[in-house]
């Protein structure tokens, strides 16, 4: 050891391993001060691993030169006394030593600073996500030392071993790039820089098995480096030259070799890589259409499959339209089953992405209509006006401009959220000053500065506005290189304000204004504390909610502590504490809720909502009451506005309500549709009931069985939101059951209820218009009710 510190001091003398060393281990600690960096978790681990594999090479190649020096006697001080190496594996050990510690060592400060910054100037946990630091960080230090050593002993010239190991970093970026550009996954391993896990938006991070796989195997590959220099390295003059015959080393490079390989053929299984055989292996079932091959999970329902394949050509003609131009090839759309199943074969597991470059995008199974089939086959779709290489959006045909390409995408898809239409959403985020500054977002870097409800929704908006405005030539000239001024003879900022104007000229009342503050209230990733903790504190309380409540209130309780203005938490809180009955704190958390949230309409909505069931499970119907009134008074989402109204009809009736409790607390599908139906044998007119009935028959798929009762619910007195949304089913159960007659019919005789309204539903009639052109007529289920 006394040897090992002799050469890391000496090392340290040396100006460049000092900067390098320097940089590493002060840079890293000033990094805590930036968001999510201040815990020794992924973010500051992947950095810390990108910088030692860059830059740890060139310690160990240092670390080499020295060796050589001491050999020659030219040491600038005397070194402890130590007996002249006599063997390669004496020799490489000298050298590589230093190197791994000081590598090693400078991987500890910032570990340390992260550490105390989150135990001392934050509520953060340091340790929720510290296996990342580890993982991602020592096999870079190790392979990046050996790696260095390797190459100061190929050549005695800096220069030329700088060369070398930078040939073997780019090297290493082969196998990672090329699953990623020529594959179908988007996470990404190098065993000098780490593992990024895909996109920013899959919040909540865990380690995976493929992770643990991967370093392992970056240890082994260090151990075949060292192994190799010892077969090769020639002790007298301290460089590599033929390998020879060294039993030792040789059996040490046979023992790693033998896993490496086994990990490479097994590295789909293992979660190393994916390609497209093995892909279409795991998931097994394709359908062929007239511009797609559709590739999802064996086993899935025929109907199901029909059904996808009509809705991936109708959106295919509604892009077409909007685009004004279409790739050519066949486009290819991965159905997954799960969240789960695409994290493991793909990454973004709960993220939805597009490959332009290869025309296929990647998507989790969803109710019908597909949330999210539109906007990724935009991405797609608008290939042919991208630019090369990944044909999207970028400067220089390198760097993504991402408000651009969400912006199409979104503005593509043009959806409606609620009763609000995109630009109404837009309006609305303007009005409570929430909105970023649109030149900025359509910019390199402002896109992922702000939250990403926020952002989407404005670049789709300010898009949708230009192709509404000027057309979609114009629109795909942008989409290039995002040149405002070439594309449209006029300059980004003329552009917005048009927008803008355009915007804040929309009727919008208070109650919509509210809806978009708690529609975005969240801030981005980089703006919030301790963000990958609680996004993984709020993914475990949901799991344990149901099996164990007071595990997920204790979640909520420490999520609550760390962002003690975001109220999902406590309303977790209460709900937590209402399935371990006990009522009477449930009432505390959400009272001393309320008077937190006064003044926001929506989110004091959302907790008069949480109050009312409290109040019935307590048996106070008056006090319940009044909390449902104070909910209708305050013009929350319709979403909330029907639940409300559901809910005070439960209060007026007693045939009601154990049925409606039922609905909302009843996890069994059967149990929910039998209590219903069992209701309504002795109040066979009730249109509540009715309402209720035929929704959920709805979303078990059984369209035909749904029409009657949402038939039957019209015709009772509904308050207007549930008449709306009773009206709207019927449209869509309509669709569902293959009755096109009676959509067109019902399509035309809707009353007048706003542009969301009416997009929404005019969209079943154009489906039917289209099913009717291009594959004969609806499709009809087989068996409605399973």
């Amino acid at each position: 050891m006394r040897q090992v510190l002799f050469r890391a001091t000496e090392l340290l003398r040396r100006p460049p391993v000092l900067v390098l060393a320097g940089a590493l281990a002060a840079g890293g600690s000033a990094l805590v001060f930036l968001p999510l960096f201040g815990v020794p978790g992924f973010e500051l681990g992947l950095t810390l691993s990108i910088a030692v594999g860059l830059l740890g090479g060139g310690v160990g190649i240092a670390a080499v030169h020295q060796e050589r020096r001491l050999l020659s006697g030219q040491a600038p001080r005397q070194a402890p006394e130590a007996p002249r190496p006599d063997s390669p594996g004496a020799l490489a050990w000298r050298a590589l030593a230093p190197a791994l510690f000081l590598n090693l060592a400078v991987l500890v400060p910032p570990f340390l600073a992260a550490t105390l910054y989150a135990l001392v100037g934050t509520r953060c946990d340091p340790f929720s996500l510290v296996g990342f630091y580890p993982l991602l960080t020592v096999p870079s230090a190790v392979l990046s030392a050996v790696a260095g050593v390797f190459c100061g002993f190929a050549t005695r010239r800096w220069g030329r071993a700088l060369l070398l190991y930078g040939g073997l970093f780019l090297l290493s970026a082969l196998p990672t790039a090329w699953p990623l550009v020529f594959g179908p996954q988007v996470y990404a391993f190098n065993h000098l820089l780490g593992h990024m896990p895909g996109p920013l938006y899959d919040e909540a991070l865990s380690i995976s098995s493929a992770l643990l796989w991967f370093r392992l195997e970056t240890l082994l590959i260090a151990l075949a480096f060292l192994a190799l220099t010892v077969l090769s390295l020639d002790v007298p003059e301290a460089r590599l030259r033929r390998p020879r015959v060294r039993p030792g080393a040789l059996i040490l490079l046979v023992l790693v070799l033998v896993p490496i390989v086994l990990l490479e053929a097994h590295g789909t299984d293992l979660g190393l890589r994916m390609t497209d055989e093995a892909l279409l292996t795991r998931l097994g079932g394709v359908r062929d259409t007239e511009h797609f091959q559709l590739v999802y999970p064996r086993g899935l329902p025929r109907e199901k499959v029909e059904r996808m394949a009509r809705d991936i050509e109708f959106r295919y003609a509604q892009l077409a339209r909007f685009l004004g131009a279409v790739p050519e090839g066949r486009i290819r759309v991965w159905l997954y089953r799960s969240d789960e199943e695409k994290q493991a074969l793909v990454g973004a597991g709960r993220t939805q992405f597009a490959k332009p470059w290869r025309l296929e995008l990647h998507i989790n199974g969803r109710e019908f209509p597909h949330s999210a089939l539109k906007h990724e086959l935009a991405h797609v779709m608008a290939a042919p006006a991208g630019s090369a290489p990944f044909r999207v959006t970028t400067r220089l045909g390198v760097w993504p401009l991402m408000g651009v390409i969400e912006g199409m995408a979104v503005g593509a898809d043009n959806p409606v959220q609620g009763d609000l239409t995109l630009h109404q959403w837009a309006a609305g985020m303007r009005r409570q000053k929430l909105a970023p500054d649109i030149r900025k977002l359509v910019g390199p870097e402002g896109f992922y500065q702000s939250a990403p409800a926020r952002a989407y929704t404005l670049v789709g908006s300010f898009l949708r506005h230009l192709a509404d405005t000027h057309g979609p030539d114009k629109l795909r000239a942008l989409y290039a290189h995002a040149d405002f001024q070439a594309a449209y003879g006029r300059p980004l900022d003329a552009l917005a304000t048009e927008w803008e104007t355009f915007l804040d000229s929309l009727p919008l009342d208070e109650a919509t204004v509210s809806r978009a503050f708690q529609r975005f209230r969240t801030g981005s990733l980089f703006s919030r504390a301790c963000a990958r903790e609680v996004a993984l504190l709020q993914e475990e309380a949901r799991d344990f909610l149901a099996s164990e409540p007071q595990q997920a209130l204790e979640l909520y309780q420490r999520a609550a502590r760390l962002q003690p203005q975001e109220p999902a938490f406590q309303l977790g809180q209460a709900t937590a504490l209402d399935r371990l009955e006990r009522p009477d704190e449930a009432t505390r958390v959400l009272a001393a809720l309320a008077e937190q949230v006064k003044g926001q309409p929506s989110l004091e909505a959302d907790v008069a909502l949480a109050q009312a069931d409290t109040a019935a499970r307590r048996g106070n119907k008056e006090q319940a009451r009044a909390f449902l009134d104070r909910v209708l008074a305050l013009a929350p989402s319709p979403e909330v506005t029907r639940t409300a109204q559901v809910k005070l009809a439960a209060l007026e009736s007693e045939s009601r309500a154990g049925p409606i409790r039922s609905y909302f607390q009843e996890t069994q599908e059967e149990l929910r549709l039998l209590r219903l139906s069992n209701a309504l044998e002795s109040t066979p007119k009730d249109p509540y009931l009715h309402y209720l009935l035929g929704r959920r028959l709805l979303q078990v798929e059984a369209p035909t069985d749904a029409l009657p009762h949402l038939s039957q619910a019209l015709e009772g007195e509904l308050p207007e939101a549930l008449r709306r949304e009773a009206l709207r089913l019927r449209v869509q159960a309509a669709y569902l059951a293959g009755d096109c007659g009676t959509v067109r019919h019902e399509v035309g005789a809707l009353p007048d209820f706003g542009p969301a309204f009416r997009a929404l539903t005019s969209e079943w009639a154009e489906r039917c218009d289209f099913e009717d052109r291009h594959f004969g007529g609806p499709l009809v289920p087989r068996d409605a009710f399973r």
